[in-house]
Protein backbone atom coordinates (compact mmCIF):
# COMPACT_ATOMS: atom_id res chain seq x y z
CA UNK A 1 0.00 0.00 0.00
CA UNK A 2 1.90 3.03 -1.21
CA UNK A 3 5.54 3.60 -0.39
CA UNK A 4 7.36 1.83 2.41
CA UNK A 5 9.10 3.84 5.10
CA UNK A 6 11.67 2.57 7.58
CA UNK A 7 13.99 4.41 9.94
CA UNK A 8 15.96 1.18 10.24
CA UNK A 9 16.48 1.10 6.48
CA UNK A 10 17.71 4.68 6.52
CA UNK A 11 20.17 3.93 9.31
CA UNK A 12 21.47 0.78 7.64
CA UNK A 13 21.91 2.58 4.33
CA UNK A 14 23.98 5.23 6.07
CA UNK A 15 26.06 2.59 7.81
CA UNK A 16 25.20 4.17 11.13
CA UNK A 17 25.77 2.63 14.53
CA UNK A 18 23.60 4.39 17.12
CA UNK A 19 24.29 4.19 20.83
CA UNK A 20 21.02 4.32 22.74
CA UNK A 21 22.28 6.73 25.36
CA UNK A 22 23.65 9.22 22.83
CA UNK A 23 20.43 10.27 21.11
CA UNK A 24 19.63 13.97 21.26
CA UNK A 25 15.92 13.22 21.43
CA UNK A 26 16.12 11.69 24.89
CA UNK A 27 17.42 14.96 26.34
CA UNK A 28 14.40 16.93 25.23
CA UNK A 29 16.60 19.15 22.98
CA UNK A 30 15.31 19.74 19.47
CA UNK A 31 17.52 18.85 16.51
CA UNK A 32 18.84 20.89 13.61
CA UNK A 33 15.34 21.25 12.11
CA UNK A 34 13.96 22.66 15.34
CA UNK A 35 12.87 25.89 13.62
CA UNK A 36 10.51 23.93 11.35
CA UNK A 37 7.76 22.40 13.52
CA UNK A 38 5.62 19.41 12.67
CA UNK A 39 2.07 20.72 12.54
CA UNK A 40 -1.02 18.79 13.60
CA UNK A 41 -4.62 19.89 14.07
CA UNK A 42 -7.55 19.05 16.30
CA UNK A 43 -11.17 19.39 15.13
CA UNK A 44 -13.59 18.99 18.04
CA UNK A 45 -16.73 20.76 19.38
CA UNK A 46 -15.48 23.26 21.99
CA UNK A 47 -18.80 25.04 22.43
CA UNK A 48 -22.41 23.92 22.59
CA UNK A 49 -23.94 20.73 23.98
CA UNK A 50 -20.77 18.66 23.41
CA UNK A 51 -18.42 21.26 24.89
CA UNK A 52 -17.20 19.05 27.75
CA UNK A 53 -16.41 16.10 25.50
CA UNK A 54 -14.65 18.38 23.02
CA UNK A 55 -12.64 20.41 25.52
CA UNK A 56 -11.50 17.31 27.41
CA UNK A 57 -10.48 15.75 24.11
CA UNK A 58 -8.53 18.91 23.22
CA UNK A 59 -6.74 18.82 26.57
CA UNK A 60 -5.81 15.17 25.97
CA UNK A 61 -4.36 16.03 22.57
CA UNK A 62 -2.44 18.92 24.10
CA UNK A 63 -1.05 16.50 26.69
CA UNK A 64 0.14 14.21 23.91
CA UNK A 65 1.86 17.16 22.22
CA UNK A 66 3.51 18.11 25.52
CA UNK A 67 4.73 14.54 26.09
CA UNK A 68 6.17 14.40 22.58
CA UNK A 69 7.90 17.77 22.80
CA UNK A 70 9.40 16.97 26.20
CA UNK A 71 10.98 13.94 24.52
CA UNK A 72 12.57 16.08 21.81
CA UNK A 73 9.73 16.20 19.30
CA UNK A 74 9.27 14.19 16.12
CA UNK A 75 12.56 13.61 14.31
CA UNK A 76 14.06 16.36 16.44
CA UNK A 77 11.33 18.84 15.44
CA UNK A 78 8.80 20.39 17.85
CA UNK A 79 5.10 19.68 17.42
CA UNK A 80 2.65 22.57 17.04
CA UNK A 81 -1.13 22.26 17.28
CA UNK A 82 -3.87 24.20 15.48
CA UNK A 83 -7.32 23.95 17.07
CA UNK A 84 -10.65 24.19 15.24
CA UNK A 85 -13.97 24.45 17.09
CA UNK A 86 -16.37 22.39 14.98
CA UNK A 87 -19.37 23.51 17.09
CA UNK A 88 -20.76 20.01 16.44
CA UNK A 89 -21.48 21.08 12.85
CA UNK A 90 -20.12 19.36 9.75
CA UNK A 91 -20.36 22.62 7.79
CA UNK A 92 -18.37 24.54 10.41
CA UNK A 93 -15.76 21.77 10.56
CA UNK A 94 -15.33 21.73 6.78
CA UNK A 95 -14.83 25.51 6.77
CA UNK A 96 -12.34 25.24 9.65
CA UNK A 97 -10.48 22.49 7.85
CA UNK A 98 -9.31 25.05 5.30
CA UNK A 99 -7.24 26.66 8.04
CA UNK A 100 -5.54 23.35 8.74
CA UNK A 101 -4.59 23.07 5.08
CA UNK A 102 -3.25 26.63 5.10
CA UNK A 103 -1.23 25.85 8.24
CA UNK A 104 0.36 22.85 6.53
CA UNK A 105 -0.75 20.20 9.00
CA UNK A 106 0.30 16.60 8.29
CA UNK A 107 -2.59 15.16 10.28
CA UNK A 108 -5.38 16.03 12.69
CA UNK A 109 -7.42 14.53 15.51
CA UNK A 110 -11.14 14.59 14.71
CA UNK A 111 -13.93 14.69 14.17
CA UNK A 112 -16.23 13.69 17.01
CA UNK A 113 -19.52 13.03 15.21
CA UNK A 114 -19.60 10.52 12.37
CA UNK A 115 -21.41 12.89 10.02
CA UNK A 116 -18.56 15.39 10.39
CA UNK A 117 -15.89 12.74 9.84
CA UNK A 118 -17.70 11.54 6.74
CA UNK A 119 -17.62 15.11 5.39
CA UNK A 120 -13.93 15.64 6.20
CA UNK A 121 -12.48 12.26 5.19
CA UNK A 122 -12.57 12.69 1.38
CA UNK A 123 -11.10 16.19 1.63
CA UNK A 124 -8.24 15.07 3.87
CA UNK A 125 -7.50 12.12 1.59
CA UNK A 126 -7.41 14.34 -1.47
CA UNK A 127 -4.98 16.66 0.31
CA UNK A 128 -2.81 13.81 1.65
CA UNK A 129 -3.54 14.69 5.30
CA UNK A 130 -4.03 11.98 7.93
CA UNK A 131 -7.25 12.11 9.96
CA UNK A 132 -7.76 10.02 13.10
CA UNK A 133 -11.13 10.25 14.86
CA UNK A 134 -11.46 9.53 18.59
CA UNK A 135 -15.23 8.96 18.49
CA UNK A 136 -16.80 8.46 15.03
CA UNK A 137 -18.26 4.95 14.82
CA UNK A 138 -20.30 4.94 11.60
CA UNK A 139 -19.59 1.72 9.64
CA UNK A 140 -19.22 3.71 6.39
CA UNK A 141 -15.98 5.16 7.77
CA UNK A 142 -14.29 1.77 7.40
CA UNK A 143 -13.94 2.61 3.70
CA UNK A 144 -13.65 6.39 3.98
CA UNK A 145 -10.63 8.52 3.24
CA UNK A 146 -8.93 6.39 0.58
CA UNK A 147 -6.74 7.91 -2.11
CA UNK A 148 -3.90 6.62 -4.30
CA UNK A 149 -3.85 3.23 -2.57
CA UNK A 150 -3.69 4.71 0.92
CA UNK A 151 -6.24 5.11 3.68
CA UNK A 152 -6.01 8.54 5.26
CA UNK A 153 -8.87 8.05 7.74
CA UNK A 154 -8.38 6.03 10.91
CA UNK A 155 -10.03 5.92 14.30
CA UNK A 156 -9.20 4.86 17.83
CA UNK A 157 -12.77 3.75 18.54
CA UNK A 158 -14.26 0.60 16.98
CA UNK A 159 -16.81 0.61 14.18
CA UNK A 160 -20.48 0.13 15.01
CA UNK A 161 -20.25 -3.03 12.93
CA UNK A 162 -18.99 -4.72 16.10
CA UNK A 163 -21.98 -3.50 18.10
CA UNK A 164 -24.31 -4.67 15.35
CA UNK A 165 -22.79 -8.16 15.41
CA UNK A 166 -23.08 -8.28 19.21
CA UNK A 167 -26.72 -7.13 19.19
CA UNK A 168 -27.57 -9.61 16.43
CA UNK A 169 -26.07 -12.41 18.53
CA UNK A 170 -28.33 -11.49 21.47
CA UNK A 171 -31.40 -11.39 19.23
CA UNK A 172 -30.59 -14.67 17.45
CA UNK A 173 -29.02 -16.86 20.14
CA UNK A 174 -31.39 -19.28 21.93
CA UNK A 175 -29.69 -18.66 25.29
CA UNK A 176 -30.81 -15.03 25.03
CA UNK A 177 -33.82 -13.99 22.90
CA UNK A 178 -33.82 -16.67 20.21
CA UNK A 179 -36.05 -14.57 17.95
CA UNK A 180 -37.31 -15.74 14.59
CA UNK A 181 -38.67 -12.29 13.71
CA UNK A 182 -37.36 -8.88 14.76
CA UNK A 183 -38.46 -5.27 14.39
CA UNK A 184 -35.70 -2.66 14.27
CA UNK A 185 -36.38 0.70 15.92
CA UNK A 186 -33.75 3.44 15.63
CA UNK A 187 -33.36 7.12 16.41
CA UNK A 188 -33.80 9.15 13.24
CA UNK A 189 -30.25 10.29 12.49
CA UNK A 190 -27.18 9.04 10.65
CA UNK A 191 -25.96 7.00 13.61
CA UNK A 192 -29.31 5.27 14.15
CA UNK A 193 -29.88 4.47 10.49
CA UNK A 194 -26.36 3.12 9.91
CA UNK A 195 -26.38 0.89 12.99
CA UNK A 196 -29.89 -0.42 12.30
CA UNK A 197 -28.85 -1.31 8.75
CA UNK A 198 -25.83 -3.24 10.07
CA UNK A 199 -27.94 -5.11 12.63
CA UNK A 200 -30.37 -6.11 9.89
CA UNK A 201 -27.50 -7.40 7.75
CA UNK A 202 -26.09 -9.42 10.68
CA UNK A 203 -29.33 -11.10 11.78
CA UNK A 204 -30.42 -14.63 11.02
CA UNK A 205 -33.94 -13.68 12.14
CA UNK A 206 -36.40 -12.09 9.70
CA UNK A 207 -36.72 -8.30 9.92
CA UNK A 208 -40.45 -7.56 9.84
CA UNK A 209 -40.20 -3.77 10.38
CA UNK A 210 -37.48 -1.12 10.21
CA UNK A 211 -38.69 2.08 11.88
CA UNK A 212 -37.17 5.48 12.73
CA UNK A 213 -38.35 7.76 15.54
CA UNK A 214 -37.93 11.40 16.52
CA UNK A 215 -37.10 11.62 20.26
CA UNK A 216 -38.72 15.07 20.45
CA UNK A 217 -42.10 13.84 19.18
CA UNK A 218 -45.16 14.57 21.33
CA UNK A 219 -46.52 11.05 20.87
CA UNK A 220 -45.01 7.69 19.96
CA UNK A 221 -48.20 5.66 19.55
CA UNK A 222 -48.05 5.49 15.76
CA UNK A 223 -44.36 4.55 15.87
CA UNK A 224 -45.05 1.66 18.24
CA UNK A 225 -47.98 0.52 16.10
CA UNK A 226 -45.60 0.32 13.14
CA UNK A 227 -42.95 -1.52 15.16
CA UNK A 228 -45.40 -4.18 16.34
CA UNK A 229 -47.55 -4.48 13.23
CA UNK A 230 -45.77 -7.69 12.23
CA UNK A 231 -45.94 -9.23 15.74
CA UNK A 232 -42.14 -9.45 16.15
CA UNK A 233 -40.57 -11.79 18.67
CA UNK A 234 -38.22 -8.97 19.76
CA UNK A 235 -37.20 -5.37 19.14
CA UNK A 236 -33.66 -4.28 18.28
CA UNK A 237 -33.48 -0.72 19.64
CA UNK A 238 -30.85 1.84 18.60
CA UNK A 239 -30.65 5.15 20.42
CA UNK A 240 -28.33 7.27 22.53
CA UNK A 241 -28.46 7.81 26.30
CA UNK A 242 -31.05 10.42 27.18
CA UNK A 243 -32.95 10.10 23.91
CA UNK A 244 -34.70 6.81 24.64
CA UNK A 245 -36.96 7.71 27.54
CA UNK A 246 -40.02 8.96 25.65
CA UNK A 247 -40.50 5.98 23.41
CA UNK A 248 -39.61 3.41 26.10
CA UNK A 249 -42.12 5.06 28.47
CA UNK A 250 -44.74 4.89 25.71
CA UNK A 251 -44.00 1.18 25.25
CA UNK A 252 -44.34 0.59 29.00
CA UNK A 253 -47.77 2.24 28.97
CA UNK A 254 -48.91 0.20 25.96
CA UNK A 255 -50.26 -3.35 25.70
CA UNK A 256 -47.35 -4.50 23.52
CA UNK A 257 -45.03 -7.14 24.96
CA UNK A 258 -41.68 -8.30 23.57
CA UNK A 259 -38.07 -8.27 24.76
CA UNK A 260 -35.90 -5.37 23.61
CA UNK A 261 -32.18 -5.41 22.89
CA UNK A 262 -30.67 -1.97 23.51
CA UNK A 263 -27.64 -0.41 21.88
CA UNK A 264 -24.82 0.74 24.13
CA UNK A 265 -25.06 2.95 27.18
CA UNK A 266 -28.78 2.90 28.03
CA UNK A 267 -28.71 0.77 31.18
CA UNK A 268 -28.14 3.06 34.14
CA UNK A 269 -27.56 1.99 37.73
CA UNK A 270 -31.30 1.73 38.31
CA UNK A 271 -33.58 0.21 35.71
CA UNK A 272 -37.40 0.23 35.71
CA UNK A 273 -39.32 -2.99 36.15
CA UNK A 274 -40.46 -2.74 32.54
CA UNK A 275 -36.88 -3.58 31.50
CA UNK A 276 -37.14 -7.14 32.83
CA UNK A 277 -36.13 -9.48 30.03
CA UNK A 278 -34.33 -6.68 28.17
CA UNK A 279 -30.70 -6.95 27.02
CA UNK A 280 -27.90 -4.67 25.88
CA UNK A 281 -24.57 -5.02 24.13
CA UNK A 282 -22.01 -2.39 25.16
CA UNK A 283 -18.34 -1.74 24.60
CA UNK A 284 -16.35 -3.28 27.43
CA UNK A 285 -14.94 -0.47 29.60
CA UNK A 286 -11.80 -2.05 31.06
CA UNK A 287 -9.36 0.72 32.01
CA UNK A 288 -5.79 0.41 30.79
CA UNK A 289 -2.62 1.40 32.64
CA UNK A 290 -2.27 4.16 30.05
CA UNK A 291 -5.69 5.51 31.00
CA UNK A 292 -4.68 5.91 34.63
CA UNK A 293 -1.42 7.57 33.60
CA UNK A 294 -3.31 10.05 31.43
CA UNK A 295 -5.87 10.69 34.18
CA UNK A 296 -3.09 11.60 36.62
CA UNK A 297 -1.56 14.00 34.11
CA UNK A 298 -4.96 15.62 33.59
CA UNK A 299 -6.07 15.40 37.21
CA UNK A 300 -7.49 18.95 37.12
CA UNK A 301 -10.29 17.80 34.78
CA UNK A 302 -10.72 14.23 36.06
CA UNK A 303 -12.83 12.23 35.59
CA UNK A 304 -12.15 12.47 31.89
CA UNK A 305 -15.09 12.83 29.54
CA UNK A 306 -15.78 10.01 27.06
CA UNK A 307 -13.33 9.74 24.15
CA UNK A 308 -10.62 11.86 25.84
CA UNK A 309 -8.27 8.89 26.05
CA UNK A 310 -9.07 8.04 22.41
CA UNK A 311 -8.05 11.58 21.43
CA UNK A 312 -4.68 11.21 23.17
CA UNK A 313 -4.08 7.92 21.39
CA UNK A 314 -4.98 9.45 18.01
CA UNK A 315 -2.26 12.12 18.22
CA UNK A 316 0.32 9.82 19.79
CA UNK A 317 -0.15 7.18 17.09
CA UNK A 318 0.31 9.70 14.28
CA UNK A 319 3.47 11.02 15.93
CA UNK A 320 4.80 7.48 16.45
CA UNK A 321 4.12 6.66 12.79
CA UNK A 322 6.01 9.75 11.62
CA UNK A 323 8.96 8.91 13.88
CA UNK A 324 9.05 5.31 12.63
CA UNK A 325 8.72 6.39 9.00
CA UNK A 326 11.49 8.95 9.29
CA UNK A 327 9.21 11.44 7.55
CA UNK A 328 6.59 13.76 9.01
CA UNK A 329 4.02 13.75 6.20
CA UNK A 330 0.46 12.56 5.72
CA UNK A 331 1.37 9.75 3.31
CA UNK A 332 4.18 8.50 5.57
CA UNK A 333 1.84 8.43 8.57
CA UNK A 334 -0.90 6.68 6.55
CA UNK A 335 1.57 4.01 5.44
CA UNK A 336 3.08 3.41 8.89
CA UNK A 337 0.39 3.99 11.54
CA UNK A 338 -0.88 0.42 11.56
CA UNK A 339 2.59 -1.04 12.07
CA UNK A 340 3.19 0.99 15.25
CA UNK A 341 -0.24 0.22 16.72
CA UNK A 342 0.13 -3.49 17.34
CA UNK A 343 1.94 -6.74 16.67
CA UNK A 344 4.93 -8.22 18.43
CA UNK A 345 6.99 -5.07 18.87
CA UNK A 346 8.26 -3.46 22.06
CA UNK A 347 5.45 -2.01 24.15
CA UNK A 348 5.18 1.76 24.60
CA UNK A 349 2.32 3.64 26.21
CA UNK A 350 1.19 7.05 27.41
CA UNK A 351 4.12 9.41 27.90
CA UNK A 352 6.70 7.00 26.47
CA UNK A 353 7.72 8.99 23.41
CA UNK A 354 11.31 9.24 24.60
CA UNK A 355 11.54 5.47 24.89
CA UNK A 356 9.80 5.15 21.54
CA UNK A 357 12.47 7.27 19.86
CA UNK A 358 15.23 5.13 21.36
CA UNK A 359 13.55 1.95 20.16
CA UNK A 360 13.03 3.28 16.64
CA UNK A 361 16.62 4.45 16.31
CA UNK A 362 17.77 1.04 17.55
CA UNK A 363 15.77 -0.63 14.78
CA UNK A 364 13.07 -2.11 17.00
CA UNK A 365 9.39 -2.66 16.18
CA UNK A 366 6.71 -0.93 18.25
CA UNK A 367 3.42 -1.94 19.86
CA UNK A 368 1.54 1.06 21.25
CA UNK A 369 -0.72 0.18 24.18
CA UNK A 370 -2.93 3.21 24.50
CA UNK A 371 -4.98 5.07 27.05
CA UNK A 372 -8.25 3.89 25.47
CA UNK A 373 -7.27 0.30 24.65
CA UNK A 374 -4.54 -1.74 23.01
CA UNK A 375 -5.49 0.16 19.81
CA UNK A 376 -4.41 -2.66 17.51
CA UNK A 377 -5.54 -1.26 14.17
CA UNK A 378 -6.97 -3.45 11.42
CA UNK A 379 -6.34 -2.94 7.71
CA UNK A 380 -9.21 -0.40 7.82
CA UNK A 381 -7.25 1.52 10.51
CA UNK A 382 -9.72 0.87 13.31
CA UNK A 383 -9.43 -1.23 16.49
CA UNK A 384 -11.32 -4.33 17.47
CA UNK A 385 -12.68 -4.27 21.01
CA UNK A 386 -14.55 -6.54 23.40
CA UNK A 387 -18.30 -6.18 23.96
CA UNK A 388 -20.25 -7.06 27.09
CA UNK A 389 -23.74 -8.59 26.95
CA UNK A 390 -25.96 -7.58 29.87
CA UNK A 391 -29.47 -8.66 30.81
CA UNK A 392 -32.10 -7.43 33.28
CA UNK A 393 -33.80 -9.81 35.71
CA UNK A 394 -36.01 -8.61 38.57
CA UNK A 395 -34.61 -5.11 38.27
CA UNK A 396 -31.00 -6.26 38.45
CA UNK A 397 -28.47 -5.85 35.64
CA UNK A 398 -26.44 -9.00 35.12
CA UNK A 399 -23.27 -9.38 33.11
CA UNK A 400 -23.86 -12.42 30.93
CA UNK A 401 -21.05 -12.78 28.40
CA UNK A 402 -17.91 -10.99 27.24
CA UNK A 403 -17.43 -11.19 23.49
CA UNK A 404 -13.67 -11.03 22.96
CA UNK A 405 -11.89 -9.64 19.91
CA UNK A 406 -11.55 -13.14 18.47
CA UNK A 407 -15.34 -13.38 18.27
CA UNK A 408 -15.38 -10.46 15.83
CA UNK A 409 -12.28 -11.62 13.95
CA UNK A 410 -14.08 -14.88 13.25
CA UNK A 411 -17.07 -13.05 11.80
CA UNK A 412 -19.27 -13.42 14.87
CA UNK A 413 -18.86 -17.16 15.42
CA UNK A 414 -17.56 -18.79 18.57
Amino acid sequence: MGDSYSRRGVLRAAGSTVALGSLAGCTGVFGDQGNEPVRFGVVLPLTGSLEKVGTHGKRAVEQAVSDINQAGGILGRPVELTTIDSKASADVAVEGYKKLVDEGVVGFVGALASDTSLALAPKAAEDGIMEVSPASTNPQLSNAGRSDGRKYFGRTVPSDILQAVAMAKVLDAPQYVGAESVSLLAIDNGFGSALADEIGSSLDADVVADVRYDPSASSFDSVLDEVFAGSPDAVGFVSVPGQEKGIVDAYTASDYDAPWVFSAGMFGNDVPSSYNGFYSASLSSVRTDGYFTLSRRLSDIAPLAPYSSNAYDALFLMAAAAEMAGEASGPAIADTIRSVSGGNGHTVSVGDFGSLKLLVDAGRNLNYQGASSGVDLTADLEPLSSYLIKGVTNGNINQLELLQQQFFKSGGSQ
